[in-house]
């Protein structure tokens, strides 16, 4: 994994309730359309990363936290040469992606699919607990 030793570019921080969600969505979404950085990039492009921080902001509010908590959420964007850079932070409970069961795209339902999809579109993906965060961070490079 390679974070960046300097500040993101983009960030946001939010607790981590599902009526945030449509927040997170429209911001990534103008943060995709509008920035400069992004005008060249195709629109499937910016849609699976609209969707990647999506999936991965409603996994932390579903997952992360127990019951009755409200927990932080925070998304950190760096914007490399030829490639963008994602940190979604929690400060839950960790897991293990890799123990997560395969899912059947032919045959999908109801939850399970989003950490596949983000495996599927990221070129680099890992998972892990930061010091320096003091919480846990799921790690994604996208080519553009």
């Amino acid at each position: 994994m390679n974070i960046p030793n300097k500040e993101p570019e983009i960030f946001l921080e939010v607790p981590a309730q599902v009526y945030y969600l449509p927040a997170i969505g429209h911001f990534t979404k103008a943060i995709f359309t509008k920035h400069p950085y992004f005008e060249k990039c195709s629109e499937d492009l910016l849609y699976f990363l609209e969707l990647i921080i999506y999936e991965s902001a409603a996994n932390v509010i579903k997952h992360a936290y127990p019951e009755g908590i409200v927990g932080k959420l925070k998304i950190k964007i760096w914007l490399e040469p030829k490639k963008v850079i994602l940190n979604v932070i929690d400060f839950g409970k960790g897991f293990d992606p890799h123990n997560l069961p395969e899912p059947d795209p032919a045959s999908p339902t109801e939850g399970g699919m989003g950490v596949f999809l983000i495996k599927k579109i990221a070129e680099k993906f890992s998972y892990f607990f930061s010091q320096d965060e003091k919480g846990n961070v799921l790690h994604l490079e996208i080519e553009i």
